[in-house]
């Protein structure tokens, strides 16, 4: 008796598209300039070398021992401790020991921008990316390096990211796969530059739907 045998040809189809473009946009753009926790109300000093600003705390706060009544406000001078990355150079005693005088950091004015956009990367599977721009003083102006970005995605993926701008003044991150439909948030918590904090003013945050 003959054996036939039967055999099946499988044809496997691989459908791969990479990097479509499904969607881009700058969401957010907005200017920062002050250094988040303090206040310049034009107190100057003489340190010796140069003449610097002082620091004072927030409207409405009063921690500090060093007090300073100006145009009917009292306000009060932030204190650090001496050799601190802010010291103004001037001391003082205190009842705790001996403080420097916090000088105020002029930041330099910056634009920050968020772009965020999907890629698909297979079927109904995206990969979210997102760019934040920092720009000094316009927001076409020379790009600002070394600040650092501390941010979160939330919605349809999670997470914590942090990185410093390069010479474009960009940093960039992207999600693993989500799937068609998931929406995807990105919001900047924090940027410095430096050990100085700008203070962002309100929410900086931009979203997407993969699909």
């Amino acid at each position: 008796m003959r054996r036939t045998k039967f055999y099946k040809r499988i044809s496997v189809l691989l459908i791969s598209v990479l990097f479509i473009v499904s969607f881009l946009s700058i969401f957010y753009t907005q200017e920062i300039s002050a250094e988040k926790g303090f206040q310049d109300i034009g107190l100057r000093v003489y340190n010796g070398t140069e003449i610097v600003a002082l620091a004072a705390e927030p409207a409405g706060t009063l921690t500090s021992p060093l007090r300073i009544a100006k145009n009917g406000v009292i306000s009060g001078i932030v204190l650090v401790d001496p050799g601190d990355a802010n010291d103004s150079g001037v001391r003082i005693q205190t009842n705790s020991g001996i403080k420097a005088l916090r000088k105020y950091v002029p930041l330099p004015t910056a634009y920050v921008s968020i772009s965020i956009w999907a890629k698909r990367v297979f079927g109904t599977w995206y990969e979210v990316y997102v760019t934040v721009t920092v720009r000094e003083n316009t927001s076409s102006g020379p790009p600002i390096v070394g600040v650092t970005v501390q941010g979160t995605w939330s919605g349809g993926y999670g997470g914590s990211v942090s990185g410093t701008t390069n010479a474009n003044g960009q940093v960039g991150w992207k999600t693993s796969w989500v799937g068609s439909g998931s929406r995807v948030y990105f919001t900047i918590n924090k940027i410095t530059i430096g050990s100085n904090e700008y203070n962002l003013g309100g929410t900086l945050s931009a979203s997407i739907k993969a699909g």
